[in-house]
């Protein structure tokens, strides 16, 4: 069930005496700095390169938005407070913090992650619950949990523009999507937060805001979804039986062919082990990641091959993988957030995890995304 809490912005400044002296300094060392880094202290604070990996990190009280260069091994020093209750999303160069209770829109050019001075918010209204972000050409499209309408607005303006109704009243949006000029939109169809039906995906034209079709999906509750080659694979929880624990055989991951529309199994629930949360892909070798809901606490990601549709083991020292995952194309690595352990690196190659450093351990990973720009 989504947490909800009023959003707590918090804004600091840096004097610019201040400013000016760190700029000093940083340039001075770097002088002196080897060329193989060796002393790299973790700040991060000049971006190089062309990606970020942004770990959204909350107690369910406090929310703080962190980040570190995908090759890096310490989370940049920088932070900065939003409401405990905020997910991440990232499109073309840009990145979303979407706030609940009040609902609250933050775009950031990642280029200026470090200047909170930088970014632009809108107020999305009080009761709204705003679970991702879309984007196509300068048009950002946000679905809803509990509002039965697409949000357009204004990427490079944060301005809100018009709405896109969803064809069913109760439709709880729990993922968007952007292929080409047509939206993608899981819905979750709960009945006071029970899952009666299953999942749908709902296809509209962006550019004449209509429906193109809507698509009834494997198994019941969608959570996450991944665009690749035409494809939009879903993971599903499932429904819930009357003692909390998931009915594993509503839940599973479905795979949707865009251009047939049809839709079908991957991985069932049952194969997982627990309900189908987060997933991410490594494209290059086909793998599927799911975190998998076993009980409370207890999430591990396992392998799916794409084309043998077999699911494999769990990855080593992760127990609990509730806090989101991203699968990082050029490094070829995988990023867990962890409940329990904090922000991991999976190496596919080496079959090896590491825990990243300088992690705040009272604010564990909440919501995971990677910008590349």
């Amino acid at each position: 069930m989504t947490q909800r809490t009023s959003l707590a912005a918090f804004r600091r400044s840096i004097p610019a005496l201040a400013l000016s002296l760190a700029l000093s300094l940083a340039l001075s060392l770097a002088l002196f700095a080897c060329s193989d880094d060796k002393n790299d202290d973790g700040n991060n604070e000049k971006i190089e390169g062309n990606s970020l990996l942004l770990n959204f990190t909350s107690d369910y009280t406090t929310g703080e938005l962190r980040w570190i260069h995908p090759d890096s091994v310490n989370l940049s020093n920088g932070k900065i407070a939003f409401s405990q209750d905020s997910r991440l999303s990232a499109a073309s160069g840009n990145i979303f913090v979407l706030s609940n209770s009040p609902g609250i829109l933050s775009c950031i050019l990642p280029e200026q992650i470090g200047d909170e001075n930088a970014i632009k918010q809108v107020n999305l209204g009080d009761a709204q619950n705003p679970y991702e972000a879309a984007v196509i050409g300068n048009k950002g499209y946000i679905a809803f949990n509990d509002s039965d309408y697409i949000q357009v607005f204004n990427t490079s303006t944060c301005t809100l523009g018009e709405k896109i109704r969803l064809p069913i009243s109760g439709a709880g949006a729990s993922t968007i999507k952007a292929s080409g000029d047509t939206l993608l939109v899981t819905l979750q169809r709960l009945e006071n937060w029970v899952a009666t039906k299953p999942g749908l995906l709902v296809r509209i034209k962006a550019s004449t805001k209509s429906l193109i079709d809507t698509i009834q999906l494997n198994f019941y509750n969608p959570s996450s979804s991944v665009l690749s080659k035409g494809k939009l694979y879903v993971s599903l929880q499932g429904a819930y039986n009357e003692d909390y624990s998931i009915d594993v055989a509503k839940s599973g991951i479905a795979v949707v062919d865009l251009a047939t529309g049809i839709s079908e199994v991957l991985a069932t629930g049952t194969k997982l082990g627990g309900g189908a949360g987060s997933i991410a892909l490594d494209e290059a070798n086909q793998i599927l990641y799911s975190s998998v809901s076993v009980s409370w606490g207890n999430s591990p990601v396992k392998p799916i091959s794409l084309t043998t549709k077999t699911v494999g083991d769990a990855l080593p020292n992760i127990p609990n993988a509730s806090g989101g995952l991203v699968f990082d194309e050029a490094g070829k690595k995988l990023f867990v957030g962890d409940r329990s352990s904090g922000l991991i690196v999976y190496d596919p190659v080496k079959k090896k995890t590491t825990t990243i450093g300088n992690q705040n351990e009272n604010l564990p990973p909440y919501s995971l995304a990677i910008v590349n720009f």
